[in-house]
């Protein structure tokens, strides 16, 4: 067949194909995945490259090939795989160099600049020697089929069974990145979404302690030494806590409660006698939860003196007065003895009425036991 006949057939074909044609340049502007192969998907970390199989007509019916036809977001690669002898058939064209591309019936077309000579250059042609054009004319070929193509009406029927898939070329072309996303990575898994972990449960705050609050002795704190010269010690107060009313020790044995409500009672023990030195006083409330709180003070006791057997009582000071013994010598034997009683102010009228002067009136408030 000539290059006359065979471009002849072509042409045919696409007059064959106007409907078509018209359908697709009426098509909204966009990409669809429905019907087209799916190219595949190469370097897809750095150049993301959508890959087609395809065959091209060149010059005339003997310079048919067929090979992968690559297109990235900045070029187009034709590389020829059958026949091996036009290997030299190969090209790669910038995006920006591609004019004219076109999808008219059957074939995939577009026109591409690349200097201005002609040799060796597949599809090259020019204007006075000025301007060279290189026309390519591809369209969708499975792999399984190449070779088998030898032009003439062959080739229309190839380029109709891979219509859909030229149309995959030429919306590639158009929008990349669209065609990309319609393309899912080699062995890619749709993600799913992370399993949220369950909330660890937040660990519930730890029960509070009880509250102790003593009323006798008053005034004391912890770790609190205390200086008493009386004996036995009495000792009083309020425990409470939110979950109840709190179990009560005093140096470890149970002390008396009586509830005042819900959460609170008031504690007594019976009088502690003291030994002569430091007491250890330990207090102990405990809750259902088996939290406690502790009070722990120390008593130190100094016994007082005991009383003189020579101190003096109140007849005795007046029966003094009243037997002429001088006030100034009176008031020295009260500060040497002291005295038996505690002075009211009917007793020092008493004792002024007997003779006391302000000076043994003195001595004997100062005598008194505190």
């Amino acid at each position: 067949m000539s290059l006359a006949l065979a471009v002849g057939v072509l042409v045919c074909s696409s007059f064959a194909s106007s409907e078509k044609a018209k359908k697709r340049s009426d098509a909204p502007d966009q990409v669809s995945s429905e019907a087209f192969p799916k190219p595949q998907l190469l370097n897809v970390d750095k150049d993301p490259t959508l890959r087609f199989p395809v065959g091209r007509m060149g010059h005339g019916v003997f310079s048919l090939s067929f090979g992968w036809f690559d297109v990235t977001r900045n070029s187009v690669h034709y590389e020829v795989v059958v026949p091996a002898a036009r290997a030299g058939d190969s090209f790669r064209v910038s995006r920006k160099e591609i004019e004219g591309l076109d999808f008219q019936g059957l074939f995939l077309e577009f026109e591409s600049l690349q200097g201005n000579d002609c040799h060796n250059q597949p599809g090259c042609s020019f204007d006075g020697g000025a301007v060279v054009k290189n026309k390519q004319m591809i369209w969708y070929v499975p792999q399984s089929q190449w070779g088998t193509v030898h032009g003439g009406p062959g080739v229309v029927r190839a380029a109709e069974r891979g219509e859909d898939g030229t149309t995959s070329i030429f919306e590639a072309m158009r929008h990349f990145d669209t065609a990309l996303a319609l393309v899912e990575p080699p062995g890619a898994v749709a993600a799913q979404p992370a399993a949220k972990p369950p909330a660890e449960p937040k660990p519930a705050p730890p029960p509070a302690a009880p509250t102790i609050a003593l009323s006798m002795p008053t005034g004391v704190t912890a770790n609190q030494v205390l200086e008493l010269k009386e004996s036995p010690l009495t000792i009083r107060g309020v425990a409470m806590d939110s979950t109840g009313i709190p179990a009560v020790n005093i140096n470890g044995a149970p002390a008396n409660m009586r509830p005042q409500n819900a959460q609170a009672a008031e504690f007594w023990a019976e009088p502690l006698p003291l030994q002569p030195g430091d007491n250890r006083i330990q207090i102990t409330a405990s809750n259902s939860a088996h939290v406690e709180t502790q009070l722990v003070f120390i008593v130190r006791y100094t016994p007082k003196p005991p009383p003189d057997p020579r101190a003096l009582s109140k007849p005795q000071i007046i029966a003094l007065l009243q037997g002429g013994v001088l006030c100034p010598r009176i008031a020295n034997l009260i500060k040497e003895r002291g005295i038996k009683f505690t002075p009211s102010a009917d007793d020092l009228a008493d004792l002024r009425a007997a003779g006391s002067d302000d000076e043994l009136i003195a001595a004997i408030q100062q005598a008194a036991p505190k």
